[in-house]
């Protein structure tokens, strides 16, 4: 009986494993480095903390999310209309696919884009700013 119940928790875990998406794994590392700042749902924290859901700023930014996603961001930035200032910490840690997918669930999964990031628009974006440009 133990032989069984450990082949189908062997072939469980190998469905679970196949079920990758970028998206999931970008949920996962939102709730792990962003949600404590920009909340559950992305909305933000009122006039303290700005959304990254329904976002103007995310959307027409899109060329800089993983710049700023790497190495942070501060001064004003409007959102929706509302000054924020304030600083953002860089996530250094992060690869550039954990990056990727990330920002693909921020866009897609938040800001109901339907353009999907891909990696070679993270590197391009990432190689941009260690060079000091944007």
């Amino acid at each position: 009986m133990s032989k069984s119940l450990g082949s189908l928790l062997l072939i469980v875990l190998l469905f679970a494993a196949c079920d990758y998406k970028p998206r999931n794994q970008g949920r996962v590392l939102y709730e792990r480095n962003c949600q404590s700042c920009h909340m559950e749902s992305g909305q933000g924290l009122g006039r303290l903390l700005p959304p990254v859901a329904n976002a103007d700023y995310v959307v027409e930014n899109r060329a800089e999310l993983a710049c700023i996603i790497r190495h942070g961001i501060s001064g004003p930035i409007e959102v929706n209309g509302v000054a924020y200032e304030g600083e953002m910490e860089g996530n250094l840690q992060l690869t550039d696919v954990e990056i990727n997918n990330l920002v693909h669930y921020i866009l897609v999964d938040l800001n109901d884009q339907k353009e999907h990031y891909v990696i070679g628009e993270v590197r391009e974006q990432l190689v941009k700013c260690s060079q000091g440009g944007k």
